[in-house]
């Protein structure tokens, strides 16, 4: 007769603690406040729309968020701590990633358009609004970040005559992207004219890390 089996002393998994309904709330009515805000912007974020969007009563929306402006605030907020750079492919040379990771922010990628939009309402939004500048700047230190490894994988020689030019670089690079990026989403200009000044501005960029090797 086999002995019978002792019970398991294995330790089981810790699960992850559920979050609370006072969470589950808030956190659907700042999904329903992003969501309006990637289809129309700052102006289409109401406490009506995102009450009605994310199923809960004014009341509710109130007891979580002081007024419109607080929703509006960490709407954005939660937006850009959210935002997702999608990285160009590992197999394309280094200059190739970095034509294309500035590229995908001219209005073509579909997605990316999308998430850049919250991203432009803050930009707009963090000049006159102080309280928005802390997400934002983690935004753009991140962005920074990646954009700083691709200049250098794709200019090594940069970093060999100065060590703080692959970083100056991407932050010259980015900004002219969000000049871009506004100018082809107010139909100023063109997104595939707009492709063609990115792509002689990185063209300069290689070109002189190109010059300074020789």
């Amino acid at each position: 007769m086999p002995a019978p089996q002792q019970p398991s002393t294995a330790s089981k998994p810790e699960q992850a603690p559920k979050p609370s309904k006072a969470a589950s709330t808030r956190a659907a009515i700042l999904g329903a406040a992003t969501e309006l805000l990637s289809e129309h912007g700052v102006r289409g974020v109401t406490v009506e729309a995102v009450a009605e969007s994310a199923d809960v009563s004014l009341g509710l929306l109130y007891y979580h968020f002081e007024n419109r402006q607080d929703l509006v605030r960490a709407a954005l907020a939660e937006a850009l701590d959210h935002y997702a750079y999608r990285r160009p492919p590992q197999e394309l040379p280094p200059a190739e990633r970095l034509r294309t990771a500035l590229s995908q922010h001219i209005g073509v990628d579909a997605e990316a358009a999308r998430q850049d939009r919250v991203y432009a309402e803050a930009m707009r939004a963090a000049a006159f609004d102080p309280a928005i500048r802390p997400a934002l700047a983690r935004t753009l230190e991140g962005w920074n970040g990646g954009m700083t490894r691709l200049v250098t994988a794709a200019v090594p020689q940069l970093a060999e005559t100065h060590p703080e030019a692959p970083a100056e670089t991407a932050t010259a690079l980015t900004a002219l992207v969000d000049g871009l990026q506004q100018r082809v989403r107010s139909s100023l200009l063109p997104a595939e004219r707009g492709l063609e000044l990115l792509a002689l501005a990185t063209g300069a960029v290689l070109a002189d890390g190109a010059t300074d090797a020789d």
